[in-house]
């Protein structure tokens, strides 16, 4: 499927120079290219809320450590401008029995108190998409990344300084 996709795009755009022009300026396009790019959610789109402080400032990838699946992405983490954070898995075009088994035993682990949903639940039911919510937040304390069999890698993160735009509808 995507050969075939980059065939069309080849084709519509007559040669490779519409594929390698760079994007608009970081400022006024989201960050959601890149290593992050199966990620639910780009820089700066607003997550659960509105206004400013919802917005996502930073993702970092939920990096496995356990011995069948150490160094797969299991999942992202999101950190918005107040200080939150939330986790979500990867898309499920990546993701394998033992990384969902990974991602839910880290959000079984690290779920607020008050919540009450301790797994993932399913994307699609029979091929149909099932509308659950897909993203949840989670309290990860740096000593807890060891015992969880995980560790975070820095994906990408809104430049400091820089002013983020607008909420993205």
């Amino acid at each position: 499927m995507l050969i075939s996709t980059l065939a069309l795009a080849l084709a519509l755009g007559g040669g490779g120079s519409a594929l390698a022009q760079a994007p608009a300026s970081p400022v006024a396009a989201p960050l959601n290219n890149g290593p992050c790019l199966d990620s639910a959610v780009a820089v700066p789109r607003t997550l659960n809320g509105t206004g400013k402080r919802s917005e996502v400032v930073r993702i970092d990838k939920v990096i496995a450590t356990s011995t069948f699946i150490d160094g797969e992405i299991i999942g992202y983490l999101y950190t918005r401008q107040d200080g939150t954070t939330y986790l979500g898995q990867r898309k499920s075009d990546y993701m394998s029995g033992a990384d969902s088994t990974a991602i839910n035993a880290v959000f079984a682990s690290t779920h607020l108190p008050d919540a009450t949903v301790t797994q993932f639940p399913p994307i699609r039911r029979f091929g149909v998409k099932t509308n659950y919510q897909e993203i949840f937040q989670v309290r990860i304390p740096t000593p807890a990344l060891e015992p969880l069999h995980i560790g975070l890698q820095a994906c990408v993160a809104w430049p400091a300084g820089t002013a983020l735009p607008d909420p993205i509808p």
